[in-house]
């Protein structure tokens, strides 16, 4: 197979049938009787150096060709159904065509690699693509040309009675030009210094979705020790019970929404118009949830307006409307005019607004912001809040008019039924339909979605990772993942754990072998479940990647991991530090960020004094001191730890000893 796939003398022969072929293929499409898989398709990338089984479907017998570069290789007798066949294992590089031939039809595959092919999986954080509204990345989709990434999404899926055999559908895309938008934002900065410095093709299999439990990743028979999962696996195996959760669901939230719009008296009354004289409404700051100004909590809709000018220049170029994020729901009006809408909190709100909807001299913008539960509400602080233009920007923060729509008599009806929670259903649809794909690792990004119950995580985490190594055959497959960023407000109790919980059950992965995991603490965003930066923890997964798969163990990805807190005196403890030599990020000459306590419950600030391998901290009464803690909440922002690489310090929770001679046992 190398020697065919890398003779000169085929290449001609491999123009000339990929045009013979193309033409037979539009005359026998009418009539196909085979199918492949969805991840066989044009710009696939399939595993170097290793024997690659292919999958397909067939209404009924035939005789199939199978042809990689003009090349016969054999020919395979199917039966009505589902089948496969073998390519023997294949060098790294292309691009190749495979074909495939009945007697009355043929499936021409183009543009082919053969690579390192990467499982990129988990929830939103993963599935951020480069595209992604508010994301940095346009200069990078612009300017990226490399052929040698691709990347097959697959499409959102979930399967209740069971592993199904192939994915619903999805596309193989290559990294460069509009294909770049659709990118795994992690993924792909991943791929693209694997194959910078391995320079063999990369592929990545991009399977993530967005708000998925771990749950829904784990295979019933892992979930056996879960009663409340298995109970919900058996309820969703009765399809006439989904259908009616999914439509109750349904029916209750647009009865909401329709009972809402009913009553709203700026929908009535035409608060989005330009003609509307608001001088009598209040003000509020934008950005700003109207809670921490003087407004009461509900559920319902509250409207604001502003005016702004506009230059001539300005109204005949197309722009960017920037509003930053808004709890929960928006409709965003210009000059009377609908121009954008978002029915949940988490996205950035980008609205394109295209030349000739603004006008030269005042224009006027109203947003329906609808809060959905009794709880904060309105403009996500620390975001931008602006018009941009190609060569300018128009500030909208500031003092806007405000009116009540409508106040409603009781929450959102929460849904009961969410696929992307419901156990064993992603993973039977969209990872074990993959179990004969020959992946070189694993790179995961989730856990948000279960920081409300991180028992249950630090249990299923090994489990699963135990479960796909089976489902791929490959007892040692490396498994790479990120450890959750900051996030929220930063609290000044350090017993306030928040997101530092789960984190700790993150780590429960790191029992198996072939795993790493690398920190994000220091790259989230308070207000952002979604933070912007996914090109660092692409590079860290990368650094893991190249330590732990490809062998180079100069490439660091581990920040200082702390191991042992040690009474030396009545007045010092001392910390060890597994990797060092140690560092403080940013201007201060202390160590920020560490707590103790007597009690496990109530903890208490104190700094720390820098050494190569440890930190000392001076607390008084060190004698009562049983814990120490550090980075341990769900944004650590004053923790300062790191190493000579500026990675940063994991987060810790140590109970303190005598002695650290036998820290590590």
């Amino acid at each position: 197979m190398k020697s065919l796939l890398n003779s000169n003398s085929t290449l001609a022969a491999s123009v000339i049938l990929a045009v013979y072929l193309s033409i037979v293929l539009a005359v026998f499409s009418a009539d196909a009787k085979i199918t492949l898989a969805p991840q066989f398709a044009d710009n696939m990338l399939l595993p170097r150096d290793t024997v690659n089984i292919v999958q397909g479907y067939t209404d009924s017998h035939e005789r199939i060709k199978i042809s990689v570069d003009g090349v016969q290789l054999q020919t395979i007798e199917v039966q009505q159904g589902a089948w496969q066949f073998t390519l023997p294992a294949t060098a790294a590089g292309g691009p190749h065509t495979l074909s495939l031939q009945t007697q009355s039809q043929i499936i021409v595959l183009n543009n082919i690699l053969f690579g390192d092919l990467w499982l990129a999986s988990g929830q939103s954080n993963m599935e951020y693509t480069l595209g992604t509204p508010g994301s940095d990345y346009q200069s990078e989709i612009a300017s990226a040309n490399l052929p040698q990434i691709r990347q097959f999404r697959v499409a959102r899926n979930a399967a209740y009675q069971g592993p199904l055999t192939t994915v619903a559908k999805g596309q193989w895309l290559t990294a460069k030009g509009e294909a770049l938008k659709e990118f795994s934002a992690v993924g792909y900065f991943f791929a693209k210094h694997l194959q910078e410095q391995t320079g063999v093709p990369i592929g990545i299999i991009n399977n993530a979705y967005a708000g998925a439990r771990i749950q829904a990743w784990v295979s019933e028979q892992a979930l056996a020790n879960y009663p409340a999962e298995l109970k919900l696996i058996a309820r969703n195996k009765v399809a006439s019970h989904i259908e009616q959760l999914v439509s109750g669901d349904k029916d209750q939230h647009q009865q909401w929404q329709q009972a809402l719009a009913a009553n709203d008296l700026g929908l009535r009354d035409g608060w989005f118009t330009e003609q509307l004289n608001d001088d009598q409404w209040p003000q509020l700051s934008v950005p700003g949830y109207w809670t921490n100004q003087g407004q009461e909590a509900f559920s319902g809709s509250m409207w604001f307006r502003r005016s702004f000018m506009v230059s001539a220049e300005q109204a005949a170029q197309s722009a960017s409307l920037e509003l930053g994020r808004i709890v929960d729901q928006d409709d965003v009006y210009i000059n009377g005019q609908l121009v954008g809408s978002t029915p949940y909190q988490y996205p950035q709100r980008v609205y394109a607004l295209r030349a000739g909807v603004l006008k030269a001299g005042l224009n006027q913008i109203s947003v329906r912001v609808v809060s959905h539960h009794v709880s904060h509400a309105g403009f996500v602080s620390a975001k931008p809040y602006q018009l941009r233009f190609d060569d300018s920007h128009i500030a909208l923060s500031g003092l806007w008019r405000y009116q009540v729509g409508y106040r409603m008599s009781s929450p959102l009806p929460a849904p009961s039924f969410k696929t992307n929670e419901q156990p064993a259903g992603l993973y039977n649809a969209m990872l074990a339909p993959l179990a004969n794909t020959q992946i070189k690792g694993i790179i995961w990004y989730q856990g948000e979605s279960n920081a409300d119950d991180p028992a249950i995580y630090q249990r299923l985490f090994p489990a699963m990772i135990t479960k796909w190594r089976t489902l791929f055959a490959q007892p040692k497959l490396p498994f790479l993942y990120v450890q959750l960023p900051n996030y929220l407000d930063a609290q000044h109790d350090p017993s306030i754990a928040g997101w530092a919980d789960i984190r700790a059950a993150q780590t429960s992965g790191l029992s198996l072998p072939n795993t790493a995991m690398v920190s994000a603490i220091d790259l989230g965003e308070w207000n952002d479940i979604h933070p912007k930066d996914k090109a660092t923890v692409g590079k860290r997964l990368f650094n893991a990647a190249l330590q732990t798969v490809y062998n180079q163990a100069d490439m660091a990805y581990r920040g200082p991991v702390l191991n042992c807190a040690e009474r030396v005196s009545e007045n010092k403890i001392k910390v060890h530090s597994e990797f060092s030599p140690l560092s403080i990020s940013g201007p201060d000459h202390k160590v920020q960020g560490f707590a103790v306590s007597e009690n496990n419950l109530n903890y208490h600030w104190v700094e720390g004094e820098l050494h190569l391998s440890y930190v000392l901290l001076e607390v008084e009464n060190a004698n009562k001191i049983k814990h120490v803690s550090y980075a341990w909440q769900s944004n650590p922002a004053r923790s300062n730890l790191s190493n000579s690489h500026t990675l940063p310090a994991y987060p810790t929770k140590l109970s303190v000893s005598p002695s650290c001679q036998n820290a590590n046992e």
